[in-house]
């Protein structure tokens, strides 16, 4: 590999990884609709015992797509930390 392609260069250790879910508050929350394509909103957390707690009525559009598909991802970003 050349330049940057290798990334495992740049993994979290687990106390990283707690550290930064711990001292950050907002992450971008992404799930699919049904055409397959992802989507993104900017949210709260809560970070409890090892979980990542967000808020949602039942009326938004992500509650139905995870219903569908439960496949969903979390990213936390380390600026300003």
């Amino acid at each position: 590999m050349q330049g940057y392609e290798d990334v495992t260069l740049y993994k979290l250790t687990p106390e990283r990884e707690r550290e930064l879910v711990d001292k950050q508050i907002e992450c971008n929350f992404i799930w699919t609709n049904k055409e397959g394509h992802g989507i993104g909103v900017i949210m709260n957390y809560v970070a409890r015992d090892g979980s990542i707690w967000l808020t949602a009525t039942r009326q938004r559009a992500r509650i139905k797509a995870l219903q569908r598909d439960p496949r969903a991802s979390v990213v936390i970003s380390s600026m300003g930390t």
